[in-house]
């Protein structure tokens, strides 16, 4: 997901009690099931349940996206937010100038793609950086505003002036293959797709750890990613490299400007609109990755905050779209939020009353599918075989570990704090490390 310019706002009393009472229902749930052991063939259904899910996710087969008929090639603009981001633009600009959309010639490619650098109150050299790239690139055209909304009032400030049918949103740091466009807009010949998510690569994966692992966990998410589809799931959008349908996002009345991740956002607004949403692997799109504990840290606590909080806008309406859908919701919502904080009851149950742990089965499952996505991902994104392939799933696997940490504490704040997660700027370097 993208590295949204999110300023904090308020968190409604409406939110904040949601957030208590899933909070309760779950300890409550957690704690019935050790008080009351007859009740935990609930807990194996539920299992047994998830486990049909998740197999039939592992074993699916995605199909590659097929282009038929006349290639569809309409206008496209492509949007980016950049809030002091001197290091990275101009990297950036040349990168979108060197789109061979539609084709090589100059005069047809000012027709159809349109280009737009949003300074969302840059402070630092951004406007100068701006303005000497104008020079260079008449046609990049730069939409400059006080920071309001963050990176989804930056999006709805530029919006109008658009006139592309297909948007593609980028951050700062991104970086494209000439061909980009060319593999990605002809999708949206086929009418149901309202959005379009490329894979994300790290172009500094190489600097330390960290920025291994996080490679190592989108190349897992991708994999997961193209098997939910494979069987009838949901696609998410990642900020960066989406593709959204420009009649799709008016539907969905643009971007949310009260939320913290803006893409997870649309995701449930486009397909309560009866969109859908492809993910493809082929091309990517390069991105910086943080470079320390703390900023990953509170990266992810926002990316949580974002990713629980849409659920509670958009239930009970994300009831309906269909069991395939549904179900898939429910996989990836008990596993990804719910079991976290249930660990807590589970493990005061195991150590003061020895019980065994009946969140054990859930922990189980959860496993086998972050080390099949990780062996998948990383065989087929990284080409990594043998004894490299092992010890990389090792080294992924103990590093989304703390994701565990991040949703027990976001969730707990959600219940009670005022103000909604804090954004901390991502320092680019520009280039590759």
């Amino acid at each position: 997901m993208g590295r949204s310019t999110y300023q904090p706002s308020k968190i409604s009393f409406h939110h904040r009690l949601k957030a208590t009472i899933v909070v309760l229902l779950v300890w409550g749930g957690v704690s019935l099931l050790h008080w009351l052991p007859a009740t935990q063939w609930l807990m194996l259904g539920l299992t047994a349940i998830l486990t049909v899910q998740t197999l039939r996710m592992l074993v699916a087969k995605p199909e590659a996206a097929v282009m038929e008929g006349e290639i569809y090639l309409p206008p496209v603009s492509i949007l980016v937010p950049a809030k002091n981001e001197s290091s990275v633009l101009a990297n950036l600009v040349y990168s979108l100038c060197q789109l061979n959309y539609p084709s090589v010639g100059e005069a047809r490619r000012r027709h159809r793609l349109d280009i737009w650098i949003v300074d969302d109150g840059s402070t630092d050299e951004t406007p100068q950086i701006l303005k000497e790239l104008q020079t260079q690139f008449p046609a990049l055209q730069v939409h400059r505003r006080e920071s309001k909304g963050g990176k989804s009032g930056a999006l709805n400030a530029v919006f109008p002036f658009t006139q592309g049918e297909i948007i593609l949103v980028c951050d700062a740091d991104a970086q494209l293959p000439a061909n980009f466009l060319q593999q990605t807009v002809p999708l949206f010949q086929k009418q149901a797709i309202g959005a379009v998510q490329v894979r994300k690569a790290i172009s500094n994966a190489n600097t330390n750890f960290l920025t291994r692992c996080q490679q190592m966990e989108m190349n897992c998410d991708s994999f997961l990613q193209t098997h939910r589809i494979a069987i009838g799931g949901m696609s998410e959008l990642r900020g960066n490299g989406m593709l959204v349908r420009r009649e799709s996002l008016e539907k969905c009345q643009g971007w949310n400007e009260n939320t913290v991740t803006d893409d997870l956002d649309l995701c449930f607004k486009l397909y309560l609109a009866g969109a859908e949403i492809e993910f493809i692997t082929v091309p990517s799109i390069q991105e910086e990755a943080v470079t320390t504990w703390e900023k990953l840290w509170y990266q992810r606590c926002r990316w949580a905050e974002g990713g629980y909080q849409r659920y509670l806008d958009y239930f009970p309406q994300i009831l309906t779209l269909g069991w395939a859908k549904e179900i898939d919701l429910l996989l990836f919502f008990i596993l990804q939020f719910l079991l976290p904080i249930g660990l807590i009851p589970d493990l005061l149950w195991t150590i003061f009353y020895s019980h065994h742990p009946v969140l054990f089965p859930l922990q189980t499952l959860l496993s086998i599918i972050l080390t099949i996505a990780f062996i998948a991902g990383l065989y087929q994104f990284q080409s990594l075989r043998g004894w490299s392939l092992v010890w990389a799933t090792i080294q992924g696997s103990l590093y989304m570990v703390h994701w565990i940490p991040v949703m027990i504490i976001t969730t707990l704040k959600m219940c009670v704090q005022r103000e909604r997660s804090h954004w901390v700027k991502t320092e680019h370097r520009g280039g590759t490390t």
